[in-house]
Order: C-alpha cells, then sequence, then structure tokens
C-alpha cells in the first residue's frame, strides 16, 4: 500500500493503551499542553521527541531531550531513525510501540533459549518422514495425560480457593464505585487529592492544600455511559488486584508523609490497597496516572492536582519557552504560533492559583500582544496567498500557503483548515499542468 503509515501505541505509561495515528504533520510527544501526545510523564521534556512521515515512512527525532529517546533500548542520539511495526520507543518513563493500523501489540521477544528438538526447518523438509525423537515425545505426552487423569480421578476433592484470593478472572462484575487518595505531608503543611465514583456515575474530587496555600477544591460531576466504561476499563487491570492489601516503608525525613489509599468495589467484590513512605508498585502506579489523566479530561482540573508551588514552577517554564519562541519569532514561522501556545500555558498553570504570583499581569499582557501579531502576520500572508491564487501564479500560491499552515499549525485551527484545502488544490491544479 502506497499510503500505509503504522500507528504509535502507548504500551507503558500515562494514557496505556491509547493509539495514536500519526498526520502527514507529524506528532509530537512532551509534556507540554500542545504536543499532539501530551502525556504527564515527570521524566518527559516538555517537548521530547517528534514522529513525521517522509517519503511513506515513519521517522523519529529526539527533540533535544533531558534523558533522551531509545529506540529498540538504543540511544537514538541526534540522528532521526526509521521506524517500522514491532519498534519499541522509550522516552522518560513511558514506552510507545509501533503497530499496523488495527494492529494488537506485538509481543515482547521470549528470553528462553530455543532448542532444537527436530521440529524445526529439517523436520520441515523431511514432510512425511516420522522423526525419531517426535515418536518418543509424543508417547511420552500421551502417557503424562493418562497419569494425569488417573490422579484426578484418584484424588479427593479439595476445598476451594478462599474469595479474598480470587483475582479478577472470568467475567469481571460492574463497577460499583471506587475511592483514591493521595496525601504529601510534612512539617510545614499537607496536600490531599481525592477522587471518587458513587453508584450513581458521580465523579467527585477534592484538593485541600494547608495551611500556606489555604486552598480548598471541590468539584462533582455525573459521567455518561462512555466515559462510565472507561473508568471500569482502567480499574479492570488484573495486575492490581493480586497487589497485596499494604506496603509501607521510612520516611524520607521526620514528619514526612507520602501517602495512596485505594478503594474498589466491583459486584460484590471488594479491593483494598494503602501504600505509605515507599515506592508504588508499577501496577498500582500505571492505574493511579491513567485516573488521574481521566480526571483531568473529565472534570478539568489536571492543574489543581499539583500544590500552587508546583504549578507556579511550572507556569514559570511555560514562560520561558514561551519567551523564546517570541524572541525567535521572525526565524520560524511557526514560532509565533508557539509562543501564544506556550503563554497560553503559563496562564492554565495558574488558574487556580491565589493569589496570583508576581508577573501573572505581564504574561497576561505578552499572551495579547502575541495573539495580536500572530493574527497580524495571518492576514499579511493571507492576503499574499490569495493574490497569488487569483494570479493564477501557482508556484507562488505555494509557496505562500505553506507559510500559512506554519503560521497556524495546529490542525483544529479552521484558519489552518482552509490554508491546507487551498493548498492542496493548489497542488492538484500544478500537477494537471
Amino acid at each position: 500500500m502506497s499510503n500505509y503509515i503504522p500507528e504509535i501505541l502507548v504500551a507503558q505509561g500515562p494514557l496505556k493503551g491509547t493509539r495514536f495515528a500519526v498526520p502527514q504533520a507529524g506528532l509530537r510527544l512532551g509534556r507540554s499542553s500542545t504536543c499532539e501526545i501530551s502525556l504527564p510523564d515527570p521524566a518527559l521534556s516538555r517537548n521530547h521527541c517528534l514522529f513525521e512521515i517522509r517519503e511513506n515512512q515513519l521517522w523519529v527525532t529526539d527533540l533535544a531531550s533531558a534523558n533522551g529517546t531509545q529506540v529498540n533500548d538504543e540511544p537514538l542520539g541526534a540522528d532521526s531513525q526509521v521506524l517500522k511495526p514491532g519498534d519499541r520507543i522509550c522516552a522518560g518513563e513511558t514506552v510507545l510501540r509501533i503497530v499496523e493500523p488495527g494492529g494488537e501489540l506485538p509481543a515482547e521477544p521470549a528470553e528462553t533459549p530455543k532448542i532444537d528438538l527436530g521440529f524445526g526447518q529439517e523436520a520441515q523438509q523431511d514432510k512425511g518422514k516420522e522423526h525419531p525423537l517426535r515418536m518418543i515425545l509424543w508417547g511420552m505426552a500421551v502417557l503424562s495425560v493418562l497419569a494425569a487423569l488417573a490422579l484426578i480421578l484418584t484424588t479427593p476433592d479439595e476445598p476451594s480457593a478462599p474469595a479474598a484470593s480470587l483475582e479478577m478472572a472470568d467475567e469481571t462484575p460492574a463497577l460499583h464505585s471506587f475511592s483514591f487518595e493521595k496525601v504529601e505531608a510534612d512539617t510545614q503543611g499537607i496536600y490531599r487529592y481525592a477522587l471518587s465514583l458513587d453508584a450513581d456515575g458521580t465523579m467527585s474530587v477534592e484538593i485541600d492544600d494547608l495551611p500556606k496555600e489555604n486552598r480548598h477544591v471541590r468539584k462533582s460531576v455525573k459521567l455518561k455511559p462512555p466515559a462510565l466504561k472507561q473508568i471500569a476499563e482502567i480499574l479492570s487491570s488484573p495486575e492490581l488486584y493480586r497487589l497485596d492489601s499494604e506496603y509501607t516503608g521510612v520516611p524520607l525525613k521526620p514528619g514526612d508523609l507520602k501517602s495512596f489509599t485505594l478503594h474498589v468495589l466491583r459486584g460484590s467484590r471488594v479491593f483494598d490497597t494503602a501504600i505509605e513512605n515507599t515506592q508504588e508498585p508499577e501496577a498500582f502506579r500505571a492505574v493511579r496516572e491513567r485516573l488521574e489523566t481521566f480526571s483531568k479530561n473529565e472534570l478539568g482540573i489536571w492543574a489543581i492536582q499539583f500544590s500552587a508551588e508546583k504549578l507556579t514552577e511550572m507556569s514559570a517554564e511555560s514562560r520561558r519557552a514561551a519567551d523564546a519562541k517570541w524572541e525567535e519569532r521572525d526565524v520560524q514561522h511557526g514560532n509565533t504560533a508557539a509562543a501564544l501556545a506556550a503563554y497560553d500555558e503559563a496562564l492554565f498553570y495558574l488558574e487556580t492559583v491565589n493569589p496570583k504570583p508576581d508577573g501573572y499581569g505581564e504574561i497576561v499582557n505578552r499572551r495579547q500582544a502575541v495573539a495580536a501579531e500572530l493574527e497580524r502576520r495571518y492576514r499579511d500572508q493571507r492576503f499574499l496567498a490569495d493574490r497569488a491564487i487569483n494570479l493564477k501564479d501557482w508556484p507562488s500560491a505555494r509557496r505562500e500557503l505553506r507559510i500559512l499552515c506554519e503560521l497556524v499549525p495546529d490542525a483544529k485551527d479552521p484558519r489552518h483548515a482552509e490554508a491546507a484545502a487551498k493548498l492542496l488544490d493548489v497542488e492538484e491544479r500544478m500537477k494537471k499542468r
């Protein structure tokens, strides 16, 4: 297929199981909300790596990330690399796999060495001939089956396993409710984040940050059936229900506390686990991150999961990135739009922070100035493109439209969609000449 493009599947980390088709414009992976694949992975850089299509092949490029990008456990470095189905990409704590469209996640290569018992290629070449070792193994297999049947028929019934040891196997009961709580405390204060789902389908979040921020947030929303199905899928991980009921460790400093608790009720089954002052088990961490990402999307409270101090720090980082793009607005056509997106991100982080930190008003003013400059550049560039189209100067029209698409790179922006449609029409006209 000339237009065959594989998909990117999140195999480990936030949004595990999510697939991304790569458009011609490419996809960026990172912590920034401006990335097409935006993940709350603290080990990711804001703009970590880029996936793009070149000559009908999928390529990956590291964007000078702090922790680097690995392909099949090999550092990517500064060079781009072609990807194929089955390849494994590690970025931060996130693992991505390349799969065929609609295909399943490829199995990890087996680590057990293979032993040739004579059933391999040589055996295929001797089709129709019975290999002596084959006959011996078949006989041993038959004897083993007969011995097992005899043991079953002569062994008295054993009592069934206790209900507490049952995993989420066979038919998974419907999710009834759950509650999750995260607490971080030291001698200066306490930060608490609680997420819950009631039996009637109402999801609620509670945030308390005391005493220095003195912040209390309460928000609830009635989930629709698709969202309820998604949350039930997140909490159906078999690995989660294999966890112990308690994990405890020693705090890093006297008076410190970092704890997680999770309570799930599915049908008549109850699951509880508590983790205190120790590293989260991987199965728990994977579910927790998906729950927090879900709450971000459904409740719009992603930012308030963090302390005001952390949000202010994240806002400052976004502002530095925005200032850098603004200073380089004449270097690349897309830098003005990138600056605007970064200023929006800086303001988003401060949405729930009160009082606003010093410099907040300056960010607002700078954001307005950048938005006005982007609109001016867009109008001027659109004029040049339309003039070339009216003059039927197709090479010039193509050049101006490409610049226009770079000025407003967001594919969801109607301005980009309009310019992209015109560009496609111009390129079709040029082909017919």
